[in-house]
Formats: structure tokens, C-alpha cells, sequence
């Protein structure tokens, strides 16, 4: 096999590497051992110690826990002489706590000189800090305990990427075609496309919105939304102007064309972006400090002894209970529980989010009026959240103000009033308030959750602005539902142990005033699983009941009472063997109004990325004399974009729908062509590689320049670009690296580079003039265009060397003379067609 003889040169040369060990005074065995089957005067001081750098300062990525931080320059010493290179540090305790290392958790610092340039590595137990020479990084291992997460999980914006400058389009086409149709239609044909179009330059994103409908020769072309917007990192915030909307916490929400500046809490790290309780306790001694939820440790620190706060808990829930364990140097433990609900309003103790909205109000009618919104929320000490904000237009204003708090095993709560006065071209003016309330809490013992429970009033004379601008435009058709009353809504969740399964209950009621119509919606659910069986059981009902009015005068326009109530069964179970990865499927339904049917299919996916999908379904219903339909449909997602065709027939008609979604990137390097583009990408750049799979993205590669696009990345946090392992079985492709990590801004298109080597991997057997193979352990290197590959000859003069051309020369060195070089020639008689080693012999001259 081709394999089994580079099998000796890897182990000829990981025993050259550990054997020849160096102590202060020299080497600790005799180099001439080496020249026993091999009497050439062999030069092995590059092996004379593992780290080659010098002691000095050096510029170098810091990583700590695979966290990176911002590049520094650190002095390395070596101390003893013949030890490895390690840091040195002036200020030690300012440095460490810059790694996000909690300084005061740490008795060892108590006598440290801090104006003495000190090794870090004793003074944090269990740390262990590794000085990369060649990739000029050091590598810091801290334990967890040791660590402030508030600051492991902040990224400073100088290691924000704002991108590339590019050109994005998302193009979602759909068309139908009708083969047959006994209703008589001329609509035979339906095309529909809409876009999505941004142009990115430095911090600015400029975005777009358009579709086009068409019906054989009839078109409709619009553009829905435009809007620029970039990030304002001094004030965690984002700033839009043109076609937006207003914060919808306080208000319901509205449809601008302005300027909106609101703060982004993607900007913070992940673990203080949404609300958590402050932790507080007293440690008598220095103490390690572990909570858990639902049995998962979520949160362990070292602490000092006396009073402390954890304020930069990362829950995994909206509520429950913390079991808090404070364990002391002697051993000892401290137990508490601290209960704790949230609602999506409140913040974290010091956090302050601010909304501010100008412009004017967006609708399908003409009036348009010039509005102002700002909302505040802060989170205050207590577990308390108070929040505010206020409504201007030019005839209307409302002023809001309302609290939050977490009451620990009562749940979560918050209360608000809204003062309201509007002035109407029709009437009178008119004042009113509104008070909201919410509810939530979750049973850690019972294990359920009531989600949110909300209950809005109105007063007479309260409207929205929404409602204030309809009534507005048209006063007459605004009476047929009027202005709001009262809301309420709710959601309960409850699951059962040891396999019982899980059911949930959803509801909610409306009113309108000077009407006595009622909106109510309920949903009942239960689901389980038998083997590998999946049901779920569900019943909704939906009514509106009473009369509604056509004007202000109270003018009767329509009684209604009508209502419907749906009970449905589905059953779904996968496919084993051949089968894999696809589900049988089946579920009924039966209204009040004797309505029913069933459908069946199967559906699944396909290929070695799972980017096919399929489904077949049939199905039958009681109206129109028994109908039966069916429908087959196919979509694949692959580089370039995605494709999609079903063929839909029933009794009356025969319809055939196609489709095609992706993206466009036009960027520096050319046009990238790939799946639909999320709102913030990576370009992948790995130049000349093509087919090349992305990690954890179905049916995307690299094409074939050697670029692609991974189209869904996280704004401001840490994200992993890496190709998948699979592109070793490629013959002719080597990378420097496969895994980059990035931080995004909101919107921007980054650059992931690998550096590649297309060639194809080799095993030379070299020969000297005299025909005696090349010495062993010569060095050996190749100039290539994309940078010099090194290897090492084994024994019996054998080197591999990767990412090597069809024709080539590379040198070897074996000593201090000019003598002891000399440089070897190649070329393929034959390309390999697989991943075959190539094996070849060379002269060396």
C-alpha cells in the first residue's frame, strides 16, 4: 500500500524529535549515533530545543480558554536558561484581570511585587500558559473557577469586523402553471419574485425590498421598503433612517419612514443579554460558588471571603429556581434556592435600553401624520424593571409609565398605564388610559410554565395611535370594529413525567367599545410518543360574537355569531433501512360544521448532505362529493441556490409549481453565487480549492474559483467558519488552516481566508549524485506560489511534501557547507484520479 511506507518516515522522525533531547551543557546523547547507516556530517541544531525564538517582546494573539482577545505585545523570558520561553508580566495584576482572570479570587497575588515583571503561570493554580513561536500565539488554559465570565464573554469592538464592501441580492422566484382546470380560468399562468438587495460600504448598509407579481401579460412591480442603517459601538446602539418601524415594548407598534436610534443587546455578551437575578451571599473564607438549574450546572466561581454579587448569571430559561452552593476552603457547604421569573421588559440591574423614533406613519391610505416615539427601560436593584415612553403627532399624544418586577417564587410582573388625549376632525376631542398587566412564572417542581398571562383596559375615550390614524382616514369604516376595550391573553404549558407526554392551552378575548362584538380563540393541545411513534392531539375554537356598528352614531350593521371548532389527530413515524431519514406521516381532521378530511404522505431527505427533500401526499375531504387531491414536491439546496418543483392534481384542476431562491455576492474578488443570504454572512475564501464543503451547512461549497458563502452568522459574537474534515479524501488540495473564527457587526459581509495548496501529496525517495539516498534528517523545502512546504527526510532518503504541483524542484540542507546542499528536480508521468499518495524517485543534484 502507499501508506506503508510513509509509515517509517513519520516514526523515524517523531523519535528524532523526542531522542534528541539538550541539556544546558549540550546534547544528551551522542549526535554521531545518528551517522552509524548514515556517515554524512549531519547539523541538528534546529532540533536543539522546541521553542526556536529568542527572549524578547513579541506581538502575539492571546487566546485564553479558546477565547480570543486582542493581540498584545508581551515580553517572553528564559528563566532557567534552558527552559522554554515563558511571559513576563509588569503590573501582573492589572495584566490578569485584562485576561479576565478574577485577581481578587487569588491569594497568591497578595505578595507579588506588582512593578516586577513576573511569570503569570504560578500565581493562577492550574493554569497553563503555552508560547506558540510559530504561529506567534499564546495559548492560556485557565480553570473555570478562576474566571470573571462577564469579561470572558465580552469582545471588545476593536475585534469587531465591519467587513467587505459588497453588493448582495436574494432573489425568491416562484411561478404555477395550470395543466387543466375545469373552473374556466384565462389565469393560466402566475409568476411571483421578490428581492432583497443590500450594498454594504464600510459601516453603512443600505437595504432594499422589491417583488413583482405577474398574470400572463399583466405586471405589477413595487418597492416596499428602503432603509439605511449602521452600528453607533459607543452608544451599544444602531441608528436607521428611511422605512422602518417603532419599538413596540411600550406602544404597539408602528410603520415609519424616519430615523429610529435604539439600542442593540446583541452588542453585550450572550451571557448578560437578557435578564437574570443578582445572586448575592457571604463567604466566610474564599469559596467556590456553583448554581445549578434543573440539575444543569449553568455557573461556577471562585469568590473571596465576605460579601459578594453575581451579577453576570447566563440562565437557560425564562424562570425557575437556582440552587446555589457556596463551598468553603475547609470543605464546608452552604445551601439556598433563589426562585426567579422574567418577563421579555425586564433588564438586568444597571442596564438601560433607549428607543427613539421620528418620521412619518407608513399606510396604504393617504394620511400619513409626522410622529415622535422614545421608550426607556432600566433595571434597577430588587429584581426591578421601570420603563416609559411617550406618543407625539401633531392631534395626538400618550404618555406611558410602568414597572417590572421579579418576585422570586410569586413569579414575574409588571404593570403599566398609557394617558392617551386625541383630537378627531369628526368630533370631539377625547382623553383616556390604558392599563396592561403581565404575568409569568414556571413550577420547577411540577415542571410547568405559565408563559405569559396579559390583561389590557381601556377606558372609553383611550385610543391607540393606530387607532387614532384609522379613525382618522376613514371614520366610517372604522366603527365596524371601533377602538379596543380589553385583551386577554394567555399561555400554560405542562409536561409530564415518564413519558406521559405534554400539553399546552393558549387564549385569548377581545372587546371594542360602542360594540358589543367578542373575538375569543382558544387551543387545546396534547402530544406524546409510543416507540417510535409521535401524536399530537389539538382542538381550537375560534368565534366572534355580536353586533357591530358602521358609525359613531351606533348604527347596527351586522349581527354576527359565528363560530368554529377543529379537532385534528397527526401520526408520524420514520423509516428504517433504505429509508432513513424519512417519515410516514398521517392526520385528520372533523369541524362543527360536519367539515373532515384526511391526508397521508411520506417525506424525508436524500443524498450524502441531506439537501434534498421530497414529500408525496395524498389526500381526501367530505366537500364536493367526496374530493380527493394529491401532491408530489421535490427541493434541493446545493451551492449555488436552491431549486424547488410539485405537481398538484385534484378533481377540477392540474397545476405544475416550480421555483428558485438563493443569493448573490458581488464583492471584490468577483460573484459568489449561493443559498438565500441571511442578514449578516461570511464570504469563504479558500482561492483555487474548489468543492470544498462548509461544516454544518447542507449542500454548500466552495465553487470553482474557490469561494462560497456561509449565509448565517451571529452579529457580534464568536463565529466559527470551518471546512468540513471530508476535503482530505481530495488529492489535490492541502490547507494551512481550516477553522477561522470571526465577529461580525449587524449586516456586514466578512472575509474567511484559508490559505491553500493545490497539489497533490507525494512520497520522493531522493538520491545524492553518488547514488547513496538523501541524508537522514536533511531538511527539505519547496517554493511554491502559495508559500513554502518543509518536510524532513526519513530514513532510506523518503520525504513526503503536500499541496506539491505536476512539475516542480525543491532543495534539501544537511549541514553548515556550501557542499551540503543541492536541489532536486520532478515531474508526473500520470495525474492520480483519487486520493492515491503519489510515489516518486528523484535525483538530487
Amino acid at each position: 500500500m502507499p501508506g506503508s511506507r510513509l509509515f517509517p518516515v513519520l516514526i523515524s522522525g517523531a523519535c528524532l524529535c523526542a531522542a534528541i533531547q539538550v541539556d544546558a551543557q549540550g546534547y544528551s546523547f551522542n549526535p554521531r549515533l545518528l551517522e552509524i547507516d548514515h556517515p554524512v556530517d549531519i547539523d541538528i541544531r534546529q532540533f536543539n530545543r522546541a521553542n526556536m525564538q529568542p527572549p524578547g517582546e513579541y506581538k502575539v494573539d492571546v487566546v485564553v480558554n479558546g477565547k480570543a482577545f486582542e493581540p498584545q505585545t508581551i515580553r517572553f523570558v528564559q528563566d532557567p536558561p534552558e527552559s522554554e520561553l515563558h511571559p513576563c508580566f509588569v503590573a501582573v495584576k492589572e495584566a490578569l484581570s485584562a485576561l479576565g482572570v478574577k485577581v481578587e479570587a487569588l491569594k497568591t497575588l497578595n505578595d507579588v511585587d506588582n512593578s516586577a515583571c513576573v511569570n503569570p503561570m504560578p500565581l493562577v493554580e492550574g493554569s497553563k500558559w503555552v508560547f506558540d513561536a510559530n504561529a506567534l500565539a499564546l495559548n492560556i488554559s485557565v480553570p473555570q473557577i478562576y474566571l470573571d465570565s462577564t469579561a470572558q464573554g465580552y469582545i471588545p469592538p476593536s475585534r469587531w469586523d465591519e467587513g467587505i464592501n459588497a453588493l448582495m441580492v436574494n432573489y425568491d422566484f416562484s411561478g404555477s402553471h395550470t395543466l387543466k382546470s375545469n373552473y374556466g380560468s384565462e389565469d393560466d399562468d402566475t409568476y411571483y419574485l421578490n428581492l432583497r438587495n443590500g450594498l454594504n460600504i464600510g459601516a453603512w448598509r443600505f437595504r432594499n425590498y422589491s417583488t413583482v407579481n405577474a398574470t400572463n401579460s399583466s405586471i405589477d412591480v413595487r418597492s416596499a421598503n428602503n432603509y439605511v442603517q449602521r452600528d453607533i459601538a459607543t452608544l451599544r446602539s444602531q441608528i436607521m433612517a428611511g422605512d422602518t418601524w417603532t419599538a413596540s415594548d411600550v406602544f404597539d407598534g408602528t410603520q415609519i419612514r424616519g430615523v429610529r436610534l435604539y439600542t442593540d443587546d446583541d452588542m453585550l455578551p450572550s451571557n448578560l443579554n437578557s435578564f437574570a437575578p443578582v445572586v448575592r451571599g457571604i463567604a466566610k473564607s474564599n469559596a467556590t460558588v456553583t448554581i445549578r438549574q434543573n440539575n444543569y450546572v449553568i455557573y461556577q466561581s471562585a469568590v473571596p471571603q465576605g460579601a459578594f454579587e453575581i451579577t453576570d448569571l447566563n440562565t437557560t430559561s425564562t424562570g425557575g429556581d437556582l440552587d446555589v452552593t457556596i463551598k468553603e476552603e475547609n470543605g464546608s457547604e452552604q445551601h439556598f434556592t433563589q426562585p426567579y421569573s422574567t418577563l421579555a421588559i425586564m433588564k438586568r440591574e444597571g442596564q438601560t435600553d433607549v428607543d427613539i423614533s421620528v418620521g412619518e406613519m407608513r399606510d396604504e391610505n393617504h394620511f400619513r401624520p409626522k410622529v415622535a416615539q422614545a421608550q426607556i427601560l432600566r433595571g434597577l436593584p430588587w429584581g426591578i424593571t421601570a420603563y416609559g415612553g411617550t406618543q407625539i403627532a401633531q392631534d395626538y399624544s400618550a404618555v406611558a409609565l410602568g414597572i417590572g418586577k421579579d418576585m422570586g417564587s410569586l413569579g414575574a410582573l409588571s404593570f403599566d398605564v398609557t394617558q392617551a388625549h386625541s383630537h378627531f376632525d369628526d368630533s370631539d376631542d377625547e382623553k383616556g388610559q390604558s392599563y396592561r398587566f403581565l404575568y409569568s412564572k414556571r413550577f420547577d417542581n411540577t415542571d410547568t410554565t405559565f408563559r405569559l398571562v396579559g390583561y389590557r383596559y381601556s377606558t372609553q375615550g383611550y385610543y391607540s395611535l393606530n387607532e387614532w390614524a384609522s379613525r382618522q382616514n376613514d371614520s366610517e369604516n372604522f366603527w365596524n370594529t371601533g377602538n379596543r376595550r380589553s385583551r386577554l391573553e394567555g399561555t400554560w404549558t405542562q409536561a409530564f413525567p415518564n413519558g406521559y407526554g405534554s400539553l399546552y392551552l393558549t387564549l385569548s378575548r377581545q372587546e371594542y367599545w360602542k360594540t358589543n362584538a367578542v373575538d375569543r380563540m382558544v387551543q387545546f393541545g396534547y402530544s406524546n410518543r409510543w416507540r417510535t411513534v409521535s401524536w399530537n392531539l389539538s382542538w381550537n375554537y375560534i368565534d366572534s360574537v355580536g353586533t357591530y356598528y358602521a358609525n359613531n352614531n351606533g348604527y347596527a350593521n351586522e349581527n354576527n355569531n359565528d363560530h368554529e371548532q377543529t379537532v385534528m389527530l397527526t401520526l408520524s413515524f420514520p423509516l428504517s433501512g433504505s429509508m432513513t431519514n424519512s417519515y410516514v406521516d398521517y392526520s385528520m381532521m372533523q369541524n362543527n360544521h360536519h367539515d373532515s378530511s384526511i391526508q397521508a404522505g411520506i417525506g424525508g431527505t436524500l443524498l450524502e448532505d441531506r439537501n434534498l427533500s421530497y414529500n408525496v401526499q395524498g389526500a381526501w375531504n367530505n366537500a364536493d362529493n367526496a374530493a380527493y387531491s394529491s401532491n408530489a414536491s421535490l427541493d434541493y439546496d446545493g451551492t449555488y441556490g436552491s431549486i424547488n418543483g410539485s405537481y398538484a392534481w385534484s378533481r377540477d384542476t392540474q397545476t405544475f409549481n416550480y421555483g428558485a431562491r438563493g443569493g448573490i455576492l458581488v464583492h471584490g474578488s468577483g460573484v459568489t453565487f449561493s443559498q438565500e443570504l441571511g442578514e449578516t454572512v461570511a464570504l469563504v475564501e479558500a482561492p483555487g480549492a474548489a468543492g470544498l464543503s462548509v461544516e454544518n451547512e447542507g449542500g454548500v461549497s466552495t465553487d470553482w474559483r474557490g469561494y462560497t458563502v456561509k449565509t448565517q452568522m451571529n452579529a457580534y459574537g464568536e463565529n466559527r467558519v470551518a471546512i468540513d474534515s471530508r476535503y482530505f479524501s481530495r488529492a489535490n488540495v492541502e490547507l494551512d488552516n481550516t477553522v477561522v473564527n470571526l465577529v461580525p457587526t449587524r449586516g456586514a459581509v466578512v472575509k474567511a481566508t484559508f490559505v491553500t495548496h493545490v497539489g497533490y501529496r507525494v512520497l520522493f525517495t531522493v538520491t545524492l549524485a553518488n547514488g547513496k539516498p538523501a541524508p537522514f534528517g536533511s531538511m527539505v523545502s519547496a517554493e511554491l506560489e502559495a508559500g513554502t512546504v518543509t518536510g524532513i527526510v526519513g530514513d532510506n532518503g523518503e520525504v513526503y511534501l503536500a499541496g506539491m504541483p505536476e512539475e516542480g524542484d525543491f532543495a534539501l540542507s544537511w549541514g553548515n557547507n556550501a557542499t551540503d546542499k543541492c536541489m532536486a528536480h520532478y515531474s508526473f508521468t500520470a495525474k492520480p484520479q483519487d486520493t492515491s499518495l503519489v510515489q516518486l524517485n528523484t535525483a538530487c543534484h
